[in-house]
């Protein structure tokens, strides 16, 4: 093995793909939590309808760059250039992305072409799974694949971070006549954002980053070593035969089930906290913030205990903890007890009378006249001291007698989103524990899925089936926020979060029935 010297993991081949992994999910979750607050101030009249689209559009562009990025870098046989391409289109998507408020509305759209070119540089993501499956052997590129995630993870310590550090810059709304290119708590992340891209540019410059080709070495080695077996048995020399396309395919649905958890996360965080908790948008974006700084920092354990472990228990054991562990998470989300969330400040009166008719002939026929004039009178007496909410002066004021107060700027909207009226809250208790629960599955089902799938390849070209991967993994992360924040504004929280976990249930069994096709390319039989 002589040959394979060159890659013994040195800082020459294997330094800047972490490095350009960190720099790319560092720059797409410094502005993760602040996503719902900035749409809902450059567009106010976007809605939730369409934040799901909004994060789709990253994913989008990821869908369809993903495997042109694969196939161009087989092509090429180079990812240098095709990199610094994508770090240039990261660089331009986070610049216009901070200069929407100088554009004419309506700015959704400007915003969603923003998160598109971002998405289109996550072609670099689908290089580097390339690169690494090339410049690694097979015994080590699980370890190099828990590295490249390990660094993805630290990006989401320091990311939310960052944000919630420029947090206290607040929101800047200028006057009539004065520039709309501001510097506040949401555009800073995109300008440094914008820096980071331009550096990551120049890493891959020659004098900076040298390619191998490892893998291609390895299978020579093993093929010549295989025929000299066979040779001295008095066999014929074995033909390499095609991977197994089932196990690929599984693999790919395992991993795509595993970025449909994580884009999950933050396609609800802040709008959770901000309806079920009533938390203002600024306190969202630092709480939630903060909470996915500590879930990179846990996530990027986990990834670093990934390759002795999986050597120990196996790989597809892992992967098969790591699926249940995201089956569980929205079920801790279920709103299973409890009263209904606070409500959301209604702004037009015209809204209020509208829903008068609909909501109280409903409250006196449940619960009678004189229940419900009783709790509304406690109602008035508890909200009457309370500094902070309005308090509720009539049924058509807030739709429902269960809030003794509303919110401005926060709560569930319950005009909007009649099933705020009878769900149940979900609970800050519920929230942390359904978190911790996918942030617990999605390493070990993305460091081992990813893993199994190259090992699966084998000695075969890698950048094409890498780029089908991640398109695959992109198909996952538009499908989510689409499907489900539609599903949580039009029918709640039961319907969102249970059709999270029906995804996850039917992957489960799919990983079950085709469990023994996971498993390492064989150039003969006897290997």
């Amino acid at each position: 093995m002589a040959a394979l010297a060159p890659n013994a993991l040195g800082v020459a081949t294997h330094s800047n793909r972490p490095f350009t992994a960190f720099i790319f999910n560092l720059s797409f979750s410094i502005i993760l939590t602040s996503a719902k607050p900035y749409l809902d101030k450059m567009d106010p009249e976007a809605g939730t309808d369409f934040l799901g689209l909004f994060i789709a559009a990253q994913p989008l562009a990821q869908l369809i760059f993903s495997p042109i990025m694969g196939y161009l870098g087989n092509k090429l046989g180079s990812v240098r250039i095709l990199s610094m391409i994508s770090m240039s289109f990261l660089a331009l998507g986070f610049a216009l992305y901070a200069c929407v408020a100088a554009l004419p509305e309506p700015r959704r759209w400007y915003l969603f072409a923003a998160r598109f070119l971002i998405g289109a540089a996550g072609g670099s993501i689908t290089l580097c799974f390339s690169y690494i499956a090339t410049a690694t052997t097979t015994k080590e590129r699980t370890t190099a694949v828990s590295l490249f995630q390990m660094a993805q993870s630290s990006a989401f310590v320091v990311g939310p971070a960052i944000q919630a550090a420029f947090a206290p810059l607040g929101s800047v709304i200028p006057e009539e006549g004065e520039s709309q290119l501001y510097f506040d708590m949401y555009t800073g992340p995109a300008w440094l954002s914008v820096i980071l891209a331009i550096i990551n540019v120049f890493v891959f410059l020659p004098c900076m980053f040298t390619e191998y080709n490892i893998a291609k070495e390895e299978g020579e080695y093993l093929a010549e070593l295989a025929a000299k077996n066979n040779k001295d048995n008095n066999k014929e020399k074995p033909e390499l035969k095609d991977p197994d396309v089932v196990g690929l395919v599984t693999c790919i649905i395992v991993f795509a089930s595993v970025q449909f958890n994580f884009i999950f996360l933050e396609s609800v965080a802040t709008l959770l906290t901000m309806e079920m908790l009533g938390w203002d948008e600024q306190r969202a974006i630092v709480i939630v913030g903060i909470g996915f700084a500590c879930a990179g920092l846990y996530s990027g354990l986990i990834f670093s205990v990934m390759a002795p472990t999986s050597r120990k228990v196996g790989e597809r054991i892992v992967m098969m903890v790591g699926i249940i562990f995201l089956l569980l998470g929205p079920v801790a989300l279920y709103p299973y007890s409890g009263p209904p969330p606070q409500f959301r400040c209604n702004g037009t009166e015209s809204g209020h009378a509208a829903l008068r008719a609909n909501y109280f002939p409903e409250l006196l026929i449940r619960d009678g006249i004189h229940d419900v004039w009783s709790t509304f009178e406690a109602s008035t007496e508890e909200s009457e001291g309370n500094s902070t909410c309005r308090p509720v002066e009539s049924f058509s004021d807030t739709c429902s007698y269960n809030a003794t107060c509303c919110i401005p700027d926060a709560g569930c909207p319950n005009c909007a989103q009649p099933w705020c009226e009878t769900l149940p809250a979900i609970t800050s208790g519920q929230m942390i524990t359904g978190f911790a629960l996918i942030v617990t599955g999605f390493p070990m089902g993305a460091s081992m899925g990813n893993a199994v799938f190259s090992k699966i390849l084998g000695p075969f070209p890698q950048g094409t089936w890498m780029g089908i991967l991640g398109a695959g993994a992109c198909l996952a992360r538009v499908l989510c926020p689409i499907c489900v924040t539609n599903l949580y504004s039009a029918y709640g929280t039961w319907y969102a979060f249970g059709f999270m976990t029906i995804v996850m249930a039917v992957v489960l069994i799919i990983f079950f029935i085709f469990y023994k096709r996971l498993v390492p390319y064989k150039y003969d039989e006897s290997n």
